[in-house]
């Protein structure tokens, strides 16, 4: 019998696939690639960074002859990356100490050319999605990156408030571009735009004389921006001294994620609907450089023509190397309950998707592109994350494609083998009297194995059900390999990760159709799929528990009290629980409105939030604690001290009612709570996510195994306990 700590230290030795590239030095028979990976060592509490090379033999066009070399530790390198010709290499590095240095290094012939110190012009690298930067201009004489620009050390000045981005932005307020010219070794900081506008995401031109950049707009206020798509932001460019600044896309409310064509003729990127939902359907839109003129490549589909007809493009961001021919890019992109490769012709429009889901059910992620090789990662909810290439052939007329595949590597860790292997998955879909676009990726323990569930740590003939719905609620479950999901199914557990209404990839009518009905649609969608899981008999109908995360965890607490019997126990992490009182204290504000289809316009928000009384009682009745009296399944909440998303008042509020409830009552309720400092919403620092899955994992355990009392032993009602610290057989996909 496996505890959570031991299934989640054997998958945690499974590295995670965060990059890829084709070296410039490839030769059309022999391709060295170079691959980034993450691992958590829960001995250190990090995440560990490395590159290895992958050399692939491609000879006469056979199956790959693969050699892997060595793993090479990154340490503390914020970002690296190769110049076109791949002659240089720059690497972005922050060493930690008595007061942290920031240091630009310029490699070639496998030594450091130069190093420059930046600590004294600039704060911190920015190396993630949103404002990350790092790009070689093409003549290879510069480098441009964002950092945090110096904070001011004037004596009255250095006490103004200026807000941060947010959750995962704590501490950062002012991105600047950063140019570093090899001829003279000069690092320049750009100056501030006008309008309080941060720029993101720059590229070069085609000519090396100009940055093109996303701009966010943050006046008259600030928005949290990680997960939010529908920010206002548009497209500039500016020369790389600062000088020139012009506004690409100033018909458009939304731009973001500009990616140039190899000839320097066209540019593309992405647009959402700004307010409302926080993400949904995307524009692809282009740009011709010459002319300046933007047209639509992919419009929103409001609703796909068919159950397998294309639903639209839900991309956060255009992969870095997205070009495989000055018509055409590749993108991945949810498709109902997985992602999937798509090639689109930029010129007509058409969509052309490469990984069928007869042959890939699972989740296809594309890292590279070019015009002769492509590099994705693909897993299931029971495989682990395998690194594929394709190799892209062209007809005569070089409008149509086809892509043949090849493994090059998948996990060599023995030990986690027994902890994915076993378990089976498939899609739970046509529910009887739900909407088409309601969905749940099922995962069943042991299938095969009726002794193993037996001997499990929740023990019993069948295993016991976990109805796990996802945050957003605009987000969504993919079919593909979750540590979570594993450590709850290696505990006995059958899991389903239910797609409610107004999840991502079905189409932005499906989107829409939740605003306005949170706290009731998804709710009852919720139940509806645990009855009709319930009903197929291959779960045990008297053990089902719920858990779930941010709008997950707002939907926990909901069921909770929809169904107090129903449910034998809960997990919460960073649920949302009282929409009012999250309204002047969440970094998105904005958020509180729009999934209750109220109005916010973020370039005129109120100017007191909450202060129509209409609109406290219906955020209000939208919300868990407004029946938290009913609730009496034990429940557990995980807490992230410094989430700015759900702010920890959410969880303790519920959590102290709940203890009201059970004093005023006299009952023998379970109510705890755990605090894990140092982590946000997410609960993923490396203490915090791993420590979360063992507190899961062993309350639900507590409360469904057979042998388990009816009642709580006398003297431990409502304790609260703190701590401090978060297919079918083998992966193919079936359907019931």
């Amino acid at each position: 019998m496996a505890t959570p700590q031991e299934i989640f230290k054997a998958l945690s030795a499974i590295p995670s696939y965060t990059g890829a590239s084709i070296l410039p030095n490839s030769t059309d028979s022999t391709l060295n690639i170079q691959v980034s990976l993450s691992q958590r060592d829960l001995e250190r509490n990090v995440r560990r960074k490395f590159t290895r090379t992958v050399v692939a033999s491609v000879t006469d066009k056979s199956i790959p002859l693969i050699l892997n070399g060595p793993s090479i530790d990154t340490g503390d390198a914020v970002a690296q990356l190769l110049s076109p010709s791949g002659a240089l290499s720059v690497t972005l590095r922050s060493v930690a100490g008595e007061k942290k240095k920031h240091f630009v290094e310029i490699w070639a012939d496998g030594s450091i050319l130069h190093l420059l110190e930046t600590t004294a012009l600039h704060d911190d690298f920015y190396s993630d999605s949103t404002f990350g930067t790092i790009e070689w201009s093409k003549d290879e004489t510069k480098i441009v990156y964002v950092a945090e620009r110096k904070k001011t050390e004037d004596a009255v000045e250095k006490y103004n408030y200026k807000p941060d981005w947010g959750e995962t932005f704590a501490g950062k307020r002012d991105p600047s571009l950063v140019v570093v010219n090899l001829d003279t070794y000069e690092v320049k900081v750009l100056d501030r735009f006008d309008g309080d506008m941060s720029p993101g995401q720059a590229i070069f031109s085609h000519d090396s004389k100009s940055l093109i950049f996303t701009g966010y707009l943050r006046n008259p206020q600030f928005f949290g921006i990680v997960y939010c798509q529908n920010r206002l932001t548009g497209l500039y460019s500016v020369n790389v001294d600062g000088s020139g600044l012009k506004h690409l896309t100033p018909t458009l409310k939304s731009a973001r994620s500009p990616r140039l064509s190899a000839d320097g003729s066209t540019l593309v990127f992405l647009s959402n609907t700004v307010n409302g939902p926080h993400a949904s359907c995307a524009k692809l839109l282009k740009l011709d450089v010459a002319s300046g003129k933007v047209s639509t490549v992919v419009d929103i589909v409001r609703k796909p023509e068919a159950a397998s007809g294309f639903p639209g493009l839900y991309i956060d961001q255009l992969p870095r190397d997205t070009w495989v021919s000055p018509s055409k890019i590749f993108v991945s992109s949810n498709n109902r309950s997985r992602k999937t490769l798509l090639s689109i012709d930029v010129n007509s429009g058409s969509i052309e998707e490469l990984t069928p889901p007869s042959q890939y059910p699972g989740t296809t992620n594309v890292l590279f592109a070019n015009p002769k090789w492509v590099l994705t990662t693909y897993s299931t909810p029971t495989e682990p994350w395998i690194l594929i290439l394709g190799r892209i052939e062209f007809e005569k007329n070089n409008s149509d494609l086809k892509v043949k595949f090849f493994s090059l590597e998948n996990s060599k860790v023995e030990k986690a083998k027994a902890f994915y292997q076993p378990h089976s998955w498939s899609i739970v879909h046509k529910i009887p009297g739900q909407l088409d676009s309601l969905e749940a990726i099922f995962i069943e323990p042991f299938k095969s194995n009726a002794s193993a569930q037996v001997s499990s740590a929740v023990s019993g003939t069948k295993p016991p059900l976990v109805i796990f719905p996802h945050g957003g609620p605009h987000s969504g479950f993919a079919a593909e390999f979750s540590i979570l999901n594993l450590v709850l199914v290696g505990l006995g557990f059958a899991v389903a990760n239910v797609n409610f209404t107004g999840s991502l990839g079905f189409g932005q009518d499906n989107v829409e159709a939740l605003v306005g009905r949170v706290g009731e649609l998804d709710v009852n969608e919720c139940l509806a799929v645990r009855d009709h899981i319930l009903s197929t008999g291959v779960v045990d109908t008297g053990r089902t528990v719920v858990t779930g995360g941010s709008h997950g965890g707002f939907l926990s607490a909901h069921l909770l009290a929809k169904d107090p019997t129903g449910f034998k126990a809960a997990v919460l992490r960073n649920p949302v629980t009282d929409i009012p009182a999250m309204a002047s204290v969440t970094d998105i504000g904005d958020w509180c409105y729009a999934v209750n289809d109220l109005p916010f316009d973020m370039e005129a928000p109120p100017t007191a939030t909450i202060s129509d009384p209409e609109v406290f009682k219906r955020l209000r009745a939208a919300s868990p604690m407004q029946h938290v009296e009913k609730v009496t399944a034990p429940s557990l909440l995980l807490i992230g001290a410094g989430d700015r998303r759900v702010p920890p008042s959410q969880g303790f509020s519920w959590w102290q009612a709940r203890q009201n409830q059970i004093k005023k009552t006299q009952s023998h309720g379970v109510n705890r709570i755990q605090v894990f400092e140092g982590t946000g919403h997410a609960l993923d620092s490396i203490e915090a996510e791993s420590n979360s899955a063992y507190s899961l994992g062993n309350f639900l355990v507590e409360f469904t195994r057979v042998d388990h009392p009816s009642v709580p032993a006398a003297g431990t009602a409502g304790q609260e306990e703190a701590a401090v610290g978060r297919q079918g057989e083998g992966g193919r996909g079936a359907f019931i």
